[in-house]
């Protein structure tokens, strides 16, 4: 069971007049579904999803090789970054050895891009740890079987 877009913009949509940052992400998943077709969703990962003390960062990888960063800037302003999937230099994926550690996935790109790390155990809360265990999974099970080629 990945982590599903439609279920968490509905979440925040559905709890907009609850708090301020409800009501902010409920804003920023309206402005991504401007931009991005869900049907083109092949994996989505919203970093720091239900951790208090981080802003929810917004990941995506399309079907056209597309790899979206969508984030709020200090201005309060929503900001989407496309790279091509073929721009990622490397992959490096960590699991546990059982079922009671955190995974990890880090992207590395060939411009001066910052390092990516999703990490279940810290990306949010203990409740939604194992889709976020899946999820990493999935993603790595992605890179694994696309064209050597293309990073």
């Amino acid at each position: 069971m990945n982590v599903d877009f439609k279920e968490i913009k509905d979440y925040f949509y559905n709890n907009r007049y609850n708090n301020n940052t409800d009501r902010k992400y409920a804003s920023m998943f309206e402005k991504v579904s401007q931009v991005i077709d869900e049907n083109d969703i092949l994996y989505f990962y919203p970093k720091y999803l239900f951790v208090d003390e981080q802003t929810l960062q917004l990941y995506f990888i399309l079907k056209n090789n597309k790899f979206i960063k969508v984030w709020i800037n200090e201005d309060k302003r929503i900001v989407m970054e496309f790279f091509n999937i073929n721009k990622i230099k490397s992959v490096t994926y960590e699991c546990p050895l059982d079922d009671y550690g955190d995974y990890r996935l880090t992207l590395l790109f060939e411009e001066k891009v910052e390092e990516i790390t999703f990490n279940s155990k810290e990306d949010t809360n203990e409740g939604w740890k194992y889709k976020f265990d899946e999820a990493i999974c999935s993603i790595a099970k992605y890179f694994a079987q696309i064209n050597n080629h293309r990073y």
